[in-house]
């Protein structure tokens, strides 16, 4: 099965706020999205692609998961830190190796000129936790603080 990810169309809106939609529901950090929520979202990456973009899954012409990828430079490593600020796969493709395929395409192609790729993961999703220290990722030695201002 081919499977292809790629830039999302805005005829695929839809699709993409109820995918984002189901991984608010399946999240338990607390976190939930609203239709205007996403739209706000995808508006923000739209009028400033500098920033980050959304990469849709597709797989014999159907979407069934989503990347969005935030870019910034990092004067630590020297180069764009991509992180994947949000990434999701309908349950009925799960554990076919597309999150694999997904996080080896990022790292094979340096997307967006990357020399560090970043995420966060749920305490709670082990198995998700599993796939990220099998591929290398690592928990950093830092103590991650953050301030909410709005």
């Amino acid at each position: 099965m081919r499977l292809l990810f790629r830039a999302y169309r805005s005829s695929e809106i839809e699709e993409i706020t109820q995918l984002m939609l189901n991984l608010s529901s399946e999240d338990f950090s607390g976190w939930v999205a609203t239709s205007e929520s996403i739209q706000t979202t995808l508006d923000h990456i739209r009028k400033h692609p500098d920033k980050g973009n959304i990469l849709v899954f597709e797989q014999e012409g159907f979407l069934i998961g989503y990347a969005i990828l935030i870019n910034f430079w990092s004067n630590e490593y020297k180069g764009n830190v991509l992180i994947i600020d949000e990434l999701y796969i309908l349950p009925d493709y799960r554990s076919q190796g597309i999150a694999t395929a997904f996080l080896n395409f990022l790292s094979d192609t340096r997307y967006n000129d990357s020399v560090m790729l970043h995420l966060e993961v749920s305490d709670s999703n082990k198995r998700a936790m599993d796939l990220y220290r099998k591929m290398g990722f690592a928990m950093n030695t830092y103590n991650t603080l953050k301030k909410k201002l709005v």
